[in-house]
Order: C-alpha cells, then structure tokens, then sequence
C-alpha cells in the first residue's frame, strides 16, 4: 500500500524501525508526519521507554510472555491513554492473550461495551469457498477435536492452565512400590536410567560455603523394569540421585559407580549443553549398548513428551511410595512433575517445561529420560505353541 504512486513518494524510514508519512514530499527529508514504530517482543528484545501516542498493536500475543508485556509494553500506551490492540490465535488458557480475553469479556459483562472480537474459520469460509475445503479437509484428517484444530480453527484454549498433567494422570502416576536404596538381585526384570546433568559449582574465594539454589542440579533416575500382560514395558521408578555443584570429574565417579552396581542395561543422557562433555565420558567408558544420548530439539522433545504422556495414561510408569524414600528428593521431584507445563509450538508438536519462576525441571526431565530408555528394548521372545481347535460337534466337526 506504501508503494502506490500517490504515497510512496510521501514515505520515509529511520533507523530500520521507523516508517513515516509526510503531508508533502518536500517534508519527507525532515521527517514529518505521523509515524509507526516497529519493536520485537522477544524475551531479548530492550524496548523500555517507547511511547504510544495513539494505538499500541500487539501481533501474535499469545506467543508474548506476559511479563514482558506488565513491564515493558503495557507502559507505552501511559502518557496518553493509548488504545491496545492485541491479535492472535488460540493456544493454552494462560497466555497473554488468553488472559487478555478473559479480562474484556469480564469488562463486557459489567457495562455492555464490547472489547473481544472473535471471528473462528466458518466466518472466513462463509466468503472464501477454497479456505472452507482446506478447513474442512483438515477436521477430516486430524478429527474435530484435535489440538490444531481447536486451537487455530475453532480458537478454542486448551484448558488446564497449560499443565502437563491432570489429576487422574497424577494418580495414574503414584506408584506403591517401595524405594530401594541397594538393587535387588533377586528380584525380576532389569535396571534402567535417565541422567539430566547439571553444572558444577565454581566458587570464588571466601564464598565456598554459599550456595547456588538457582543452578541447575543433575539427577539420576532409576528405574526397575518389568512385562505386563500384553508384554509392554512397565518402569517402576526405584532410586534418585539428586546432586547440585558436584565436580564433572566426581559425577563422573558417582554415575559410573551406579552403572555398574545396579547392573543398569540402559542410562539415556541428555547430551544437550552441559550433558556434553560428561556423556562423551560415559559413553567412551561403557559403550553405546548402555549409554544412549539424547539431544533435545523442538521434535524430538516433543516426540519425548507424547511417549511420556503415553506411559503415564497407560499406567506404565510409576513413582515410588513416599515411605522409604528420602523426604526432599521425594517433595522435589513432585514437586516439578504437579508444575509442569506444556505448549504446543505447532501442528503436532508439544513441549514440557516448568516455568523458571515455579521450579527446576532436572527431575522431570530425569523421569522422561527413563521412558527413552526402554524404549528399544523388544518384548521378550515367547515359545511358540499350536492353538488346538475346540471339538464343538459329537461328529467330529469343529
């Protein structure tokens, strides 16, 4: 539009985020005129002390932290009472925008004055014939009730406050088996493990005996596992390891002490970042038959997560029973797995986190793993057997 032959010789630009329109081009070069700033939002972005003189627009504002928006946006529109407008797409119900939309429709309600204009794919369909075949052969393919479906087409919130788990699949995760601090040799099936490795703690002088609670610590999980009875792989979580600040070379020590101690056939280790250098250590050491790496991508997260949920809702993996178990390790691990998160970043993708501001997410990442580490493992090889026809006739006929 800035382009047609009756503006583009009235349009100036500045500093890269800045476009103008002078009443004359004579006024182009002192950069007269109204004016339209453009910012980023990301979490990176520094954009305090902007100001919105008439209307602060806000693109995309459910993928907008809404920290950034109280401290860094909202103030722009101060100085003169500035009308905001914020666009975007359904996702969880506790995103800027779905905040935002909460908050109108409540103002609605009391004075009548309609602020939330919503308008899902029947309205564009209703006008555009092509739009409503790709729409339609969309539900057709993924179903009504699906995730993309929901979110970018009917505009409906996930609901949940965006939590990984409800309380049926908490429940579904408890397990009663009892913490065990040595393995049991005796007992059936085989130990694996899920590694999420921590930085170590490089203190200065004079302040060794100061902490640091916000560093992430590494945990190892381990789990016992067993067959049910259509020969699926079932974890019984069993033992937790849970160190903050200790020296690679000393993790080094203590995991490879655990590996061979627990006769653990599998250890899967997220390799991403500080996992580096330690994984390469244990996987030199043991070999890639019991240390497998894992390196956390947006799909390949995702693909962890769903296989995750899978066991969680199938009853396949479970948690120790808090009797035996050490009482910070345990609050601790429940603690993150009651807040965890997730997202959906795009079609048929999900992500778990904790919020930084909530917890640490080394336990959940730690228990995830451990779903990984069955994974390649194959049912056990059954004896073959004839299935004899059952005689149903008194003349020999089956």
């Amino acid at each position: 539009m800035l382009e047609a032959p009756l503006l583009s010789a009235r349009v100036w630009k500045s500093f890269g985020y800045i476009i103008g329109m002078a009443s004359d081009p004579a006024y182009v070069e002192a950069q007269a005129g109204p004016r339209l700033l453009l910012f980023s939002a990301g979490p990176e972005a520094r954009i305090v002390g902007a100001t919105a003189s008439l209307l602060l627009e806000i693109d995309e504002a459910q993928d907008v932290a809404p920290e950034k928006y109280d401290v860094q946006l909202r103030p722009m529109a101060s100085t003169t009472n500035a009308t905001t407008v914020m666009y975007g797409t359904a996702w969880s119900d506790d995103t800027l925008l779905a905040r935002q939309s909460a908050h109108n429709l409540e103002l609605e309600q009391r004075d009548g004055i309609r602020r939330h204009f919503e308008y899902d794919w029947r309205v564009l369909a209703a006008i555009n014939p092509n739009y409503k075949k790709f729409v339609e052969a969309e539900i057709e393919r993924l179903g009504y009730d699906h995730v993309s479906i929901r979110t970018q087409f009917r505009l409906l919130p996930i609901a949940g406050a965006g939590f990984l788990f409800n309380e049926l699949q908490r429940h579904l995760l408890q397990g009663t088996h009892q913490w065990q601090d040595q393995p049991d040799e005796q007992g059936e099936g085989y130990y694996i493990a899920g590694l999420d490795i921590g930085g170590e703690e490089r203190c200065k002088r004079g302040e060794e005996a100061q902490g640091n609670v916000k560093r992430d610590s590494t945990i190892l999980t381990i789990g016992r596992v067993y067959y049910n009875e259509l020969d699926l792989p079932k974890i019984e979580i069993v033992h937790q390891c849970w160190w903050t600040g200790m020296k690679y070379l000393d993790q080094y020590a203590a995991i490879s002490e655990f590996i061979q101690r627990w006769n653990i056939r599998k250890v899967v280790i997220d390799k991403t970042g500080l996992g580096d250098g330690l994984s390469s250590l244990l996987l030199e050491r043991f070999g890639a038959e019991r240390i497998g790496v894992y390196q956390f991508t947006r799909p390949s997260k995702s693909k962890l997560t769903f296989q995750f949920l899978s066991m969680v809702n199938s009853g396949r993996i479970k948690m120790y029973s808090p009797q035996e178990a050490p009482t910070a390790i345990y609050e601790e691990c429940w603690k993150q797995l009651r807040l965890a998160r997730y997202s959906i970043p795009g079609e048929g993708l999900m992500n778990m986190y904790c919020h930084a501001s909530e917890s640490h997410d080394d336990f959940l990442i730690s228990v995830t793993l451990c779903c990984e580490a069955v994974r390649e493992f194959y049912t056990p090889v059954q004896e073959s057997l004839i299935v004899r026809p059952r005689r149903l006739y008194e003349d020999g006929g089956y």
